[in-house]
């Protein structure tokens, strides 16, 4: 092409559309690619939580950004079974128009948005008009098609039975645990006072309300367990006897037994033991209990003060959680003989603290400061990095 400031008005205009039609086509190529990544769980595999934070790390994306592009992936992009065979993708027109590059990113979010409450046979209706106009306009037409499907709306729902009782479930469910509760109005009202101040969020956090109060309710858990005053088990303090065998502890695989009889995966053990009051009972060749030791609590009321003032909060490269919301972290593992001290102890919030035992990050002291070597697919070099928000 010849120089833009020699081209007319009609040939820039040719050749911007061309570039926007590339950059769409672009586009779609990256949700294949976030889409696949999404299907081989890659972010396990990595020992992140889920692709949002791989994504921080790797690529610099606010969480925002993240969450739309895996959404629209997992719209756009096709299903990989088991058996290796492929399911059509959700919304196949909008796809097939994107691949194209027909349609942008916000034009993709305004059609999967209004085709989860349409027919899949409107999605033709919908990608023509979307074809022919902006996000905008498209919205407001789906918005009418949807109300001329149905003008009498959803039917009314039957008043659901008043609960009198209180109950609550707990299942363990593939290494999670579910809870779901029906309280009363007062204790309602005193869990809410609970999780309220410790759900809301920061300046720049991304996450939804109910990842907020979820995090919130660990904290709660968190706290009752540090209770000075709190007493449950045969007049002891709140403690968890771990159940492992030797040779697993030694070489740090396979998982251990709970006293509730469910299984911890090794490195969650290693977690728990940062800063929890922990029974650890050593097995033998043959199963034979080798040993039981004394319950520990790792990190005192002292020493947390002292990891508060020199950390002021997680230390994690770019966290911005209060000392309040952090654990204690054994930069070498306490289970590996790992000394109890500020040299070798740091404050990580809960998801940073998940990070550094399942993830490929580093930490270590330097200058008596927490840093922190991040995995060779963020950094080849892997060079320190080291929370400068705190240091400001």
């Amino acid at each position: 092409m010849t120089a833009l400031g020699l081209a007319s008005p009609l040939e820039l205009l040719d050749e911007l559309k061309r570039k926007v039609r590339a950059l769409h086509q672009l586009q779609f190529q990256v949700l294949e690619i976030i889409g696949a990544l999404d299907q081989q769980g890659a972010a396990e595999t990595l020992g992140y939580k889920d692709l949002i934070e791989v994504f921080k790390h790797a690529l610099r994306w606010d969480p925002k950004v993240s969450r739309r592009k895996i959404k629209q992936a997992q719209a756009l992009c096709p299903t990989i079974t088991p058996t290796g065979s492929q399911i059509a993708p959700a919304l196949p027109g909008v796809a097939a128009a994107m691949a194209e590059g027909e349609l942008s990113e916000d034009h993709v979010e305004v059609l999967a948005e209004a085709m989860a409450g349409l027919p899949s046979v409107a999605e033709e209706h919908v990608v023509g008009y979307a074809l022919q106009h902006e996000p905008r306009s498209a919205k407001a037409f789906c918005k009418e098609l949807a109300y001329r499907l149905d003008q009498d709306g959803p039917e009314p729902k039957e008043p659901e039975p008043v609960q009198q009782k209180n109950s609550l479930r707990r299942q363990w469910r593939a290494g999670r645990y579910l809870l779901s509760a029906d309280l009363d109005a007062e204790t309602g009202a005193k869990l809410d006072a609970l999780i309220d101040p410790l759900a809301k969020p920061e300046p720049h956090d991304l996450r939804f309300a109910s990842e907020r109060d979820g995090d919130a309710l660990c904290e709660v858990v968190d706290l009752a367990l540090r209770a000075s005053g709190n007493r449950i088990h045969g007049g002891e303090r709140v403690q968890l006897t771990v159940t492992v065998d030797f040779d697993k502890l030694r070489k740090g695989i396979g998982g251990a037994l709970l006293d509730n009889g469910d299984h911890l995966p090794m490195n969650q053990v290693r977690k728990v033991a940062c800063d929890a009051g922990v029974i650890p009972v050593l097995l033998g060749s043959r199963s034979q209990v080798y040993d039981v030791g004394r319950r520990t609590r790792t990190i005192n009321a002292g020493l947390r003060r002292v990891l508060v003032a020199r950390d002021k909060g997680c230390a994690f490269p770019g966290c911005t959680r209060p000392p309040t919301h952090c654990e204690a972290h054994h930069i070498r593992h306490w289970s590996e003989g790992g000394e109890t001290n500020a040299a070798n102890l740091t404050l990580l919030c809960r998801r940073h603290h998940d990070l550094a035992h399942q993830s490929e990050w580093q930490v270590q002291m330097l200058d008596g400061v927490p840093a922190f070597r991040p995995p060779a697919f963020i950094d080849p070099l892997r060079r320190p990095r080291t929370n400068a928000i705190r240091a400001a």
